[in-house]
């Protein structure tokens, strides 16, 4: 069974853990689903990754994008948010039963109207930010995966304390 958050565990999930991001002029502003379903974290780093480097090679982006890991047209957010979308057409597809059928008997393996995947910002030195995603598991811990790389990755304690926006 898959497990799912609603949109108010989601929030104090986020605020519990990274209270700058609330104490900072309320910016959790994009928890707009209803329900959300904790996703795998090794399927996350190996196999969803894997399929999300195919889906951009669609548009010519390989692993290095073009012979780089970064462009000023395609930098962190841009990745980050990339894979958030990525992961969000994959719960769509394999969650395809609407409304109407699901009243007429046919089950998906989740209802949840997204997945527990977000992006976050936060100040990796005096004069830049940064852009990665956030996960939290089936027990509630928060995960930081840097979809540049495809790695869960750890931030140190200023990092964290200068999340200033987080978006799921």
């Amino acid at each position: 069974m898959i497990k799912t958050f609603s949109a108010s565990q989601l929030k104090g999930m986020v605020s519990g853990n990274f209270p700058e991001i609330t104490n900072n002029d309320n910016r959790l502003n994009l928890v707009s689903d209803r329900e959300y379903a904790a996703l795998d974290m090794n399927w996350v780093e190996d196999e969803a990754y894997n399929g999300y480097l195919k889906w951009l090679s669609i548009f010519s982006f390989g692993r290095n994008i073009k012979n780089s890991k970064w462009k000023n047209n395609w930098d962190c957010e841009d990745i980050s948010e990339g894979f958030k979308l990525y992961l969000k057409l994959m719960h769509a597809e394999h969650n395809p039963n609407t409304l109407t059928e699901r009243s007429e008997g046919k089950e998906n393996e989740s209802d949840a109207q997204s997945v527990a995947a977000g992006v976050i910002y936060f100040k990796n030195s005096a004069h830049s930010a940064h852009a990665i995603n956030l996960f939290f598991d089936k027990e509630e811990q928060p995960h930081f995966f840097e979809a540049m790389y495809g790695e869960f990755i750890k931030i140190n304690e200023e990092q964290r304390n200068s999340i200033w926006y987080a978006n799921f």
